[in-house]
C-alpha cells in the first residue's frame, strides 16, 4: 500500500492537481477584511506559484510560464502586464552574461582553469577543492550557476578516479562535489546576473534610488569574501578529505596537451574583461563624456560585447542556443507575481497585517529573521519567487518606518536565498548532484544544514558591522 501511495504520488498529475485544488480553494473563499477580490486572487496566484515551485509537477522553466498564465486567467494580469517584465533591461543584462558564459566553455577555458588549478595545488586535496571553487565562485558570477557545476563536474570526476579504494574515492567525489555547488551558489551573490534573484531583487531596488552593477557588488562583495572561505574551511571539517594527495600528473598532461593559449580564448577572455570593467565604471563614463544616460548601461554594455564576438565571429547562434533560457522564464515569472500582489493591493494588506507586530522590532531582530526566512524557504521555493513575494512587503514596511532601510533588508533577503544547500528542490545545482547519484538525500540535507547555519550567522554579522559603522 505504501509503494501505490508513493508511486501515486509520484505522478505529475497527482500533485498538480494538488495544487490546482488549493489555488480554486483560496479563489472560492471570500476576501478578508480590507482586501478585494484581485487581492485575494493574487494571493491564489501566490498558493499557485509555491505549490509549482516546491512540489515542481513540471520542469521549473514550464512551471515559470505556468505562473504567468494563472496571472492572466485570475483576471490579475492582463497578457501586457504578464508579458511586460521580460523587457526590462535587467532580463537582456542576465541574457548578454549568458552568452558571454557560452563564449567561455566554448574555448574551453573552464576547463583550462580547472586543469590549471590542479596543477598549482600540487596535488595536495585541500588546496585542490578551493581552486575548484575559486573558479565555480569566478565563473558563477558571469554565468548560469548550475551550467558552471555542471562543467566543473566532470572533472571532479576524473579526480576522484584517481583513488583506488572505492570507499575513499566516494568520500572525495562528495566533498568535491558540495565544495563546486556551494561555491558556484555563493559566486552569484557577487553580481546582479549571478542569480534570478539578484534581478528581481535589483528591478525593486532601481525603482526606489539610483542602482547598478556596482551598487550590488558594494553589498554582495563583502558579503562574498567573508563567506566563502568560511564555507571551505567548514566543508574540509565536516568532510575530510580521505587522503592527502593525488597525483597530478595526468592533469599536467591534459594542459599541455591544451597548447598554448589560443587568439579565440585570448579575445573571449579580453571582452570579458573590458565588459566587466565598462560594466563597473559605465555610468562614470556617462557623465564624464556627457552621453545619454542609458548609452553605458549594464544591459546595453553586455549586448554590445555579445554582438562584437559575433561580428568577430567568435560566437554564432549554434553557440548559445544551449543557453538556460528556463533562467529567463524564472525572472519573469517572479517580477510578474511580484507586481500583480503589489497591484492588487495584496501587498499593503499584508503589510497592515504584520506591521502592528514588526514596527518596534530592532533591526538585528529583522535582519534575523529575514535572512532564516529566506535561507530555509529557498529549499522548496525557488530564490527569485522568494525574493518577488518578500521584496514589496519589505519595501512597503520599510517606508512605514523612518529608521529603516529598505536597501539593507531586501539585499539581506535576497543573499540569503544564496544559501539552499539541503534540498535537491533548492536549486539546480543541488538537483543536478542529487539526480547523478553523486550523493545521498541525507548527506546532502546534514552538510548543507551546518554550512547554512554558519552562512545565515556571517551574514547576519557582516551586514550589522557594515551598517553599523556606515558603510552600508
Amino acid at each position: 500500500m505504501r509503494a501505490f501511495v508513493s508511486g501515486l504520488w509520484e505522478r505529475s498529475a497527482v500533485r498538480f492537481g494538488l495544487i490546482v485544488l488549493l489555488t480554486l480553494l483560496v479563489v472560492s473563499t471570500p476576501p478578508p477584511e480590507g482586501l478585494g477580490e484581485s487581492g485575494r486572487n493574487a494571493l491564489a496566484a501566490f498558493v499557485f506559484t509555491a505549490g509549482v515551485f516546491s512540489l515542481q509537477p513540471v520542469s521549473l522553466p514550464f512551471a515559470s510560464l505556468m505562473v504567468v498564465a494563472v496571472l492572466v486567467f485570475l483576471g490579475v494580469a492582463d497578457v501586457e502586464q504578464a508579458f511586460s517584465s521580460l523587457s526590462r533591461p535587467i532580463v537582456f543584462l542576465i541574457l548578454g552574461s549568458l552568452f558571454l558564459g557560452e563564449s567561455l566553455r566554448k574555448y574551453g577555458v573552464t576547463r583550462r582553469l580547472a586543469l590549471l588549478s590542479i596543477v598549482i595545488s600540487g596535488g595536495r586535496l585541500d588546496r585542490l577543492l578551493l581552486g575548484l571553487m575559486v573558479i565555480a565562485a569566478g565563473l558563477s558570477m558571469f554565468m548560469e550557476n548550475t551550467a558552471t557545476a555542471a562543467v566543473l563536474l566532470p572533472v571532479a570526476l576524473s579526480i576522484s578516479s584517481q583513488v583506488t579504494d572505492r570507499g575513499k574515492a566516494r568520500e572525495l567525489i562528495v566533498l568535491l562535489v558540495l565544495g563546486i555547488s556551494f561555491a558556484a551558489s555563493l559566486g552569484g551573490m557577487v553580481t546582479i546576473m549571478g542569480a534570478a534573484s539578484n534581478a528581481v531583487a535589483s528591478d525593486y531596488l532601481s525603482k526606489i534610488r539610483p542602482w547598478g552593477f556596482v551598487d550590488w557588488i558594494a553589498y554582495g562583495g563583502p558579503v562574498f569574501l567573508v563567506v566563502f572561505p568560511a564555507t571551505w574551511l567548514l566543508l574540509l571539517r565536516l568532510k575530510p578529505p580521505p587522503i592527502e594527495s593525488i597525483d597530478i600528473s595526468q592533469a599536467r598532461r591534459e594542459l599541455t596537451g591544451l597548447g598554448s593559449t589560443s587568439a579565440g580564448e585570448i579575445e573571449v577572455l579580453t571582452t570579458l574583461g573590458v565588459t566587466v570593467l565598462l560594466w563597473v565604471s559605465g555610468s562614470a563614463l556617462e557623465r564624464w563624456l556627457g552621453l545619454n544616460p542609458s548609452f553605458m548601461s549594464p544591459a546595453i554594455i553586455g549586448i554590445a560585447a555579445v554582438s562584437y564576438l559575433s561580428l568577430r565571429g567568435r560566437v554564432e547562434w549554434e553557440d548559445v542556443k544551449g543557453v538556460s533560457w528556463g533562467f529567463l522564464f524564472t525572472i519573469m515569472a517572479g517580477l510578474s507575481l511580484g507586481d500583480a500582489l503589489n497591484r492588487s493591493g495584496a501587498t499593503a494588506w499584508l503589510v497592515e497585517g504584520v506591521a502592528p507586530t514588526l514596527m518596534q522590532a530592532p533591526l538585528v531582530v529583522l535582519l534575523v529573521a529575514l535572512v532564516l526566512v529566506s535561507a530555509l524557504l529557498t529549499n522548496v521555493l525557488n530564490n527569485a519567487t522568494v525574493v518577488a513575494i518578500f521584496g514589496p512587503l519589505i519595501i512597503n514596511f520599510a517606508g512605514m518606518r523612518p529608521d529603516l532601510d529598505a536597501t539593507q533588508l531586501l539585499m539581506s533577503l535576497a543573499l540569503a536565498t544564496t544559501f539552499g544547500y539541503m534540498l535537491p528542490s533548492a536549486s539546480g545545482r543541488m538537483a543536478l548532484i542529487a539526480s547523478m547519484g553523486l550523493i545521498t538525500p541525507r548527506e546532502m540535507l546534514r552538510s548543507g544544514l551546518v554550512v547554512s547555519l554558519l552562512s545565515v550567522v556571517l551574514l547576519i554579522v557582516v551586514f550589522i558591522i557594515f551598517t553599523s559603522v556606515g558603510l552600508w
